[in-house]
């Protein structure tokens, strides 16, 4: 005749086996579909990084002495790069998460890492300022995805920048920050541009400008806040506002 197995014993295996389950559901669901390719996604590239969460990722990296760039990878990859500006990252939360990416996906979290510091490790400065027109504030469209026709089809890839004055020429463009000229003229799209590469590696491009700072060529280097160019706005017919001035993308050009 069998045994009949007491409760108190199968409460241990049960505990056991549930505790093994959560934790791979939590392990699984700190990298998810994290793969090496997601710094190439639409949704990546669209930056839901907001100031809530940027300084969440920089509080959290001075009280705990680790890379700010790293706890804000951390951050996004939890929240599957769309955080909500209230989220907290708990110690803990930071420190299994760091051993798990580095055990299952240790390249992709690496490749994110690099290209939030290269998007923001070197700002240093708004790229407009209104210091010699006398003052005044400057407002942006969120436009980074929205269809284009001028040139055929096609998504907008940067964000528009606009200041009160409606002259062209008043203010002053400024790099964001330390690099060197990568390319610079005249494009169909953008008319006459830009583009800095920084030190760590994010190519920031700015359009539509007037007049150039200074004779740049290709391999010259500046500093954050240099004067690049003039802003230039052009009313454009059937527009509802001023064409964008200085406008401005950063993008991860991977290394060779």
């Amino acid at each position: 005749m069998m045994r009949k197995r007491e409760p108190a014993a199968v409460f241990p295996a049960v505990l056991a086996v549930c505790t093994l389950l959560l934790h791979l559901l939590w392990t699984r669901g700190i990298y998810g579909t994290l793969s090496e390719d997601t710094c190439e996604t639409e949704l990546f590239r669209q930056m839901k990084v907001t100031p809530e969460i940027f300084r969440e990722a920089e509080e959290f990296a001075g009280e705990y002495s680790c890379d700010p760039m790293e706890v804000l990878s951390v951050i996004m990859i939890l929240e599957r790069l769309e955080p909500a500006d209230s989220f907290r990252l708990e110690y803990d939360t930071w420190v299994r998460a760091v051993e798990v990416l580095g055990k299952k996906r240790e390249a992709a979290f690496d490749a994110m890492t690099d290209a939030y510091r290269a998007v923001f490790g070197g700002l240093e400065c708004f790229p407009l300022t209104s210091e010699d027109a006398g003052g005044g504030s400057f407002y942006y469209e969120n436009s980074f995805g929205e269809p284009r026709n001028y040139g055929g089809s096609r998504i907008h890839e940067g964000c528009d920048v606009f200041g009160e004055q409606p002259q062209r020429g008043i203010y002053p463009v400024l790099s964001v920050c330390d690099g060197y000229v990568e390319k610079i003229g005249w494009l169909p799209l953008g008319g006459y541009r830009i583009g800095i590469r920084s030190r760590d590696g994010g190519y920031f491009y700015y359009a539509h400008l007037d007049s150039y700072g200074r004779e740049f060529q290709v391999g010259d280097t500046v500093r954050a806040g240099e004067i690049l160019a003039m802003e230039r706005k052009e009313a454009e017919e059937n527009s509802r506002c001023t064409c964008i001035s200085g406008a401005i993308s950063a993008r991860l050009i991977r290394k060779s």
